[in-house]
């Protein structure tokens, strides 16, 4: 499982990267919580410019808080913090790769759909139900994702899940010296199954924990992804 280097919790940065939106305000739960002596960072992706993983880590590695880091990554960040870790080595203490992938997570061929029509109307109720938040997400939740999705343009959105739908995993790198904890969400119906098992075998060594939610498992079961994620950075302690 990587090389356990015990935590320095209180000089240690816990970074967090967003999900498609890119904005970070869907962490917002997240930042209210204590996070073993981590200090909480928001890294929201650049808006504008190429949304390409090997891009998006150049834009994103000089803006990485100084000092010792534990990279956290949802859904389409995962490949990104996986290329953010193979830049930075020496500095990284762990990765947290939460509803993640390394391989497209639907047929490549649906890139070459006109999606971008899709992200100009406000997403209806069912779809953000059923394939991110579960059906027993409160109003105040789905309001929020609405308002978030909204401050993306259109054309960030669509070429970002162009990105995620054209990824192979040779792409992705996999450090094989560094603590990995893979999030899975149980109920996830956004990203199937055998992409959440590709996932795992790109990384053997890594810890897997499934939760039981929906996709947005940070924004749905927030303090359990917060306990999941501090026993098993406490697991290297001394």
């Amino acid at each position: 499982m990587g090389n356990r280097i015990p935590i320095r919790w209180a000089e240690t940065s816990l970074v967090l990267l967003p999900g498609l939106d890119g904005t970070g305000e869907l962490f917002a739960s997240a930042l209210e919580l204590d996070w073993g002596g981590m200090q909480p960072v928001v890294c929201p992706l650049p808006a504008t410019g190429p949304q390409d993983y090997a891009s998006l880590a150049g834009s994103l590695a000089p803006r990485l808080p100084e000092g010792e880091l534990v990279l956290l990554a949802e859904s389409f960040s995962s490949p990104l913090a996986m290329h953010l870790a193979s830049h930075r080595p020496g500095r990284i203490r762990a990765l947290v790769l939460v509803s993640g992938f390394c391989t497209a997570p639907a047929s490549s061929g649906l890139g070459w759909l006109p999606l971008r029509p899709m992200f100009e109307v406000t997403p209806p109720a069912f779809f953000l139900k059923r394939f991110l938040t579960g059906e027993q997400a409160p109003q105040a939740l789905l309001d929020h994702l609405t308002l978030v999705l909204q401050q993306t343009p259109g054309a960030t959105l669509t070429e970002r899940v162009r990105v995620a739908l054209a990824l192979l995993e040779d792409e992705c790198p996999a450090p094989d010296d560094l603590p990995i904890l893979l999030l899975q969400a149980r109920h996830d119906r956004l990203i199937p199954w055998e992409t959440q098992s590709r996932l795992e075998r790109h990384f053997p060594d890594a810890e897997v924990d499934w939760i039981n939610g929906p996709h947005l498992l940070m924004q749905t079961r927030t303090q359990d992804c917060r306990n999941a994620v501090i026993r098993f950075l406490a697991a290297g302690q001394p």
